[in-house]
């Protein structure tokens, strides 16, 4: 052999050997030394199509707010929990058939292994062994563990395809934290998730064509069914589906985006409500329109009401914005200022839903509000729930001490408003006076409850 020839495979053997390394390393995940998520996805695939008609179950494990952990514990704390949860599921993989194990991206794993029991035994299995390793780790922090599971119902389904559902198994758990760990995929998630995408598609367009309507809830005086305002709802006049409720859609929009343009919409289409009563000449009742904690993240949110005022010339005090106590429960020292801005511009601040958040009685003092709308649960259920009656009874009377209008939403029945007015609460909104109505049929409302000027 001559020394070139020689040479050539000495260099040869090394590209491969440092292939074969770089290979290694995108197939083992170099923290946990687990497998990648390709090198994971890869095995199952090959496990699945040797074994086509065994049972298999596809587990994906995600530790809630791991970047919490992060923030306040360091990177090495959160490095550490990762390992120690690979380590655990080594030995809890020991004993499971034809599993295979993987870190699929950050604080995210992924099991896979013959299945032959049912969803219940699963259940407790996995709650005994994450109750006993997860308890045991640091008992300065809390540890919640997220598993979606998916049965797999047919070997030959591509890993994507399996994936996705888990996926959908893990946001069930999340949005249901009192539901416990593990959430098992069902069809309907994909049927959810299926209707999500189609109110996606359609939401633009929908704007476009004025497929959303902008209705009118009455707010009365109680004892003398006086109208002293509104409430902007809005519905959404499907061309093909009819009318959709708000619970349909708002929560779609609140995640991708789109509650900013269709909340923008609402102030305008109230606005022109309130321009065309003024130039009808009637006697003017404001109106109530949403403001979501989405929008109180806009540090513009001011400037555009300003704008919004002076294209329909309308005066501030018309426009009332009612902003859910929640939001001020999730940061409310933030919050409060963008309230307090907002009130500089002259408008009306409702607290809406009060009495279905916490931080409330601690902060009403603070929180620079004009009305307290109390939930509709306080009216509906007092009659049952002594305790509720004293609570609802206790509210008003510090609205009243605070100088704050007290408004009851959801009064159904006579008798629910008279007790509210027993209590001192002399507003109300529901079905008692009115459903929401189109603006055609409120300004009969308008005509019937309020006396015209000339």
């Amino acid at each position: 052999m001559s020394v070139d020839i020689a040479v050539e495979n000495v260099v040869l053997k090394r590209k491969l050997a440092d292939y074969e390394r770089k290979l290694k390393e995108q197939e083992t995940d170099p923290l946990t030394q687990l497998y990648s998520k390709q090198k994971f996805f890869s095995e199952v695939r090959k496990m699945l199509d040797a074994n086509p008609h065994k049972p298999f179950i596809f587990i994906r494990f995600d530790i809630e707010r791991f970047q919490l952990i992060n923030s306040f514990f360091g990177l090495d704390e959160g490095d550490k929990l990762l390992q120690y949860l690979a380590f655990k599921m080594r030995q809890f993989a020991l004993v499971l058939p034809n599993c295979i194990i993987g870190r699929i991206e950050g604080d995210i794993f992924g099991m896979c292994y013959n299945f032959n029991s049912s969803p219940e035994s699963l259940r407790a299995m996995m709650m005994q062994n994450l109750e006993s390793f997860i308890g045991g780790y640091r008992a300065d922090y809390e540890l919640r563990i997220i598993i979606g599971a998916y049965p797999i119902e047919d070997n030959s389904m591509s890993i994507e395809s399996i994936y996705s559902r888990v996926i959908l198994a893990s946001k069930k758990c999340k949005q249901n934290p009192t539901g416990g760990y593990l959430a098992f995929y069902d069809a309907s998630m994909s049927e959810d998730m299926i209707k999500n995408q189609r109110i996606t598609n359609q939401m633009s367009t929908a704007l476009k064509e004025n497929q959303f309507e902008v209705v009118l809830q009455p707010k009365c005086h109680l004892k003398t069914g006086e109208l002293i305002g509104a409430e902007a709802l809005v519905r959404w006049r499907h061309p093909e589906n009819g009318y959709l409720p708000p619970s349909e859609f708002i929560p779609v929009f609140e995640k991708n985006g789109f509650i900013f343009k269709l909340d923008e919409y609402v102030w305008n289409k109230a606005c022109e409500y309130i321009r065309s009563w003024i130039d009808s000449g009637f006697d003017l009742v404001p109106i109530s329109v949403n403001v979501s904690r989405y929008d109180l993240r806009s540090s513009s949110l001011p400037a555009k009401f300003k704008e919004i005022l002076e294209r329909y010339n309308v005066p501030a005090k018309y426009l009332h914005l009612e902003i859910t106590e929640s939001s001020y429960a999730e940061d409310a020292n933030a919050i409060v200022q963008e309230v307090q801005r907002l009130k500089d511009v002259g408008l009306h601040i409702e607290m809406d839903d009060f009495g279905t958040a916490y931080s409330s009685l601690n902060m009403l003092n603070e929180m620079p509000i004009d009305t307290l709308k109390l939930d509709m649960s306080f009216v509906r259920n007092y009659e049952k729930s002594p305790g509720r009656a004293i609570i609802l009874q206790f509210i008003v009377k510090l609205a009243q001490a605070l100088n704050l209008e007290v408004l009851a939403e959801g009064v159904e029945t006579k008798e629910q408003a008279e007790h509210l007015l027993s209590l001192g609460c002399c507003m109300g909104q529901g079905y008692y006076f009115s459903k929401p109505v189109p603006k055609k049929d409120f300004d009969v409302f308008v005509m019937q409850h309020v006396t015209a000027s000339a």
